[in-house]
């Protein structure tokens, strides 16, 4: 089944992709959940600003001020004037003091942890945005109760919480199918095992003929030359497993197949919705990011699926 890739491949092309979505990710709540102050810049492109370039823009302090230039935009600073509201004291110095850094003393005494990053009263319209919101009131709240200086334990601790975010979909996606979705014939003869192979094979072989390039590959080659447009590419990998899920919810499934019956109606499945998922990266990263880590579990569940005899299905077979 030379559409999905080796576990050694795709885990090493996660990694990769998880250093940047994150960077990039970073720079997607700063200026997709704050508005920048007058002349606050984040580098080219901001919204759309390329992978690599976002997580090197994560360390960024253009006004040299101690503030990096996404914190500004959650603590709604100017990132080119290292004292927004002014007053003698720079931003990152008056939220170590317990002061308001867009407000001019002496009454700018900084909100309570509790209170700050409620402000938002919208709906998140994605995943990636309520993620977003999720991550600026933690660090915020951090930031405010730790007099600015947030130590190694809270920046575990928020890192933490951004990557369990990002997986929750993933993690809490279950399987579609169970044994009463499976058409199990009990009396099944030698011949009768042997149809039923080569119709599933001979299915799964002409269906996917023409996408033997892991998904993977396609994503991380698009999120590199930021074709966004080219996310279309995974709509045929989709209707594949789709037409494939079809395809087993029909058949007739001699009773000693019916558990790697299913296993592959719940593969097919998942990864189609895996798919799904990356193919709204560009609009929803936090999503794109499940569907990876769905895509990554598929994976693993079909080389464990090969290991319990499903090899079968795809062996080159006559009549």
């Amino acid at each position: 089944m030379g559409y999905l890739p080796s576990k050694n491949f795709i885990t090493l092309v996660f990694a990769a992709l998880v250093v940047l979505f994150v960077g990039w990710f970073v720079i997607y709540i700063a200026s997709s959940n704050r508005q920048p102050a007058a002349g606050q810049k984040l580098g080219a492109g901001s919204g759309q600003l390329g992978f690599l370039a976002a997580y090197q823009d994560a360390n960024r302090d253009s006004d040299g001020d101690g503030l990096k230039d996404w914190e500004e935009i959650l603590w709604k600073t100017d990132a080119n004037k290292a004292d927004t509201d002014g007053d003698g004291t720079s931003d990152a110095d008056e939220i170590k003091n317990g002061r308001d850094p867009i407000l001019a003393g002496p009454n700018d005494k900084l909100k309570k942890p509790e209170e700050i990053g409620k402000q938002a009263t919208t709906t998140p319209r994605t995943l990636t945005d309520k993620i977003a919101r999720e991550f600026a009131s933690n660090y915020l709240t951090a930031a405010g109760s730790s007099e600015g200086s947030i130590d190694m334990f809270q920046q575990k601790a928020i890192s933490e919480s951004l990557i369990e975010s990002l997986s929750r979909d993933a993690l809490l996606y279950k399987d579609s199918f169970s044994s009463a979705n499976v058409r199990v014939e009990q009396s099944s003869s030698s011949d009768g095992i042997k149809i039923y192979l080569n119709r599933a094979g001979d299915f799964l072989n002409k269906t996917f003929a023409n996408l033997q390039k892991p998904e993977i590959e396609i994503v991380n080659e698009i999120l590199a030359a930021e074709r966004y447009e080219d996310l279309k590419k995974l709509v045929a990998y989709v209707a594949a497993y789709q037409k494939t899920v079809e395809f087993l919810k029909q058949e007739n499934v001699p009773a000693s197949y019916a558990s790697l019956h299913l296993e592959l109606m719940n593969i097919m499945q998942n990864t189609a919705a895996a798919d799904s998922f990356m193919m709204v990266t560009d609009k929803d990263p936090a999503r794109g990011l499940a569907g990876l880590a769905l895509y990554l579990k598929q994976v693993e569940r079909l080389e464990q699926f090969y290991k319990s005899g499903g090899n079968i299905y795809f062996a080159k077979r006559t009549q």
